[in-house]
């Protein structure tokens, strides 16, 4: 049976009235929200700092997900999400049906570009440097050519590991402006700010010296010849180089040879 107030008026009437409304004032509530993006910085850090203190070793199997979400009360997304950015750190690699292994207990290079993981930045180049050089070899001048020509002398006279980033940014930047279009001159130049420490990070490398070299000739010449299926892949086979010496351990030069 519901409740029943009753009020008398100031002439002594007795009146039937409904339970008072009482209302929460919101703006006085403290409520704790923990974003998504924060849980899963928090178990990357935590299993990046259980790694490095040697609590899974090389070749050692990671807990299940349904394992770590109970160790760090987080849900399945959360570990998926935190497993995913320590294979991309190049610190596990993660078996269909068997599990996550431990590949390495430290990140050898600067791995993420901001707020940019390799992923991301691989195919933003692949989707904007490989039909531009298309563009390239249809549109090019001699002006062009020549620029790009004299960039790969420069190059090839470079000993400095800084100065030869330097001039890889430049030859990328002239292929770009070799389109004829400015704004993927511009998307060019954006793209090769977020690369900016993982180039120099490639560039140290002494047995890329040499590869390098031969990718961006190829290329080149490519362009000269007006051949847009011939840059195409030739930039592609240059992408696929790059990125395999980022992630692979660093080996001496005379193995490349």
């Amino acid at each position: 049976m519901p409740l029943c107030y009753m009020e008398i008026d100031l002439n002594g009437t007795v009146h039937a009235t409904s339970p008072p409304i009482v209302r929460e004032n919101l703006s006085d509530m403290k409520l704790r929200v923990v974003p998504r993006r924060g849980a899963v910085a928090d178990v990357l850090a935590r299993l990046k700092e259980q790694i490095a203190a040697g609590d899974y070793k090389p070749h050692a199997r990671l807990p299940s997900e349904s394992e770590l979400c109970r160790t760090f009360g987080v849900s399945r997304p959360v570990v998926r999400e935190a497993l995913m950015s320590l294979q991309a750190l190049g610190l596990t690699t993660s078996q269909p049906g068997i599990g996550t292994f431990v590949v390495s207990d430290r990140v050898g290079a600067p791995l993420l570009f901001g707020r940019y993981s390799p992923a991301h930045v691989r195919e933003v180049r692949r989707c904007i440097e490989i039909p531009a050089v298309r563009l390239s070899a249809e549109r090019r001048t001699e002006r062009d050519i020549g620029e790009i020509a004299a960039t790969i002398a420069r190059m090839d006279e470079a000993d400095d590991p800084k100065r030869r980033n330097q001039l890889d940014a430049t030859f990328h930047i002239a292929l770009a402006r070799a389109s004829g279009n400015p704004l993927i001159v511009k998307l060019v130049e954006d793209l090769r700010s977020v690369l900016e420490e993982h180039s120099l990070a490639v560039a140290r490398r002494p047995y890329r010296r040499r590869a390098a070299a031969e990718e961006h000739r190829a290329i080149y010449e490519a362009i000269v010849e007006r051949d847009a299926d011939a840059a195409a892949a030739a930039m592609e086979s240059h992408l696929e180089a790059a990125e395999r010496s980022f992630t692979e351990p660093q080996v001496k030069e005379t193995k490349s040879r």
